[in-house]
């Protein structure tokens, strides 16, 4: 499963991001991995699970179930892989997760 923050900028480093903190007094580390980031002034980690959503953009749906829904509804096709192909041809914003209880 993921998170989104909204209205959180994507950080240019990880001493500028929101999500590390001062472990037991001493380091500075990232909340999701525990690595120590305090030489990280000037990138963020290569494992950092931030990902930029771009702005503008539109509503977030998931297009698998409109595909789907649109099948059970459509009878034509035709019209069904023209919905289906102008679906699949727009840019992916987050891309598909596997659930973690599947």
């Amino acid at each position: 499963m993921s998170v989104i923050i909204k209205g959180m900028e994507m950080p240019k480093n990880c001493m500028e991001c929101d999500l590390h903190f001062t472990a037991r007094g001493l380091d500075e580390e990232c909340i999701f991995s525990n690595d120590t980031v305090e030489d990280c002034t000037e990138r963020r980690l290569y494992r950092c699970p931030l990902v930029e959503i771009p702005t503008p953009h539109g509503r977030l749906i998931d297009a698998d179930e409109l595909i789907g829904y649109l099948n059970e509804w459509l009878s034509d096709s035709v019209a069904l892989f023209g919905f289906t192909r102008i679906i699949n041809h727009q840019p992916t914003i987050v891309e598909a997760e596997v659930s973690d209880n599947a």
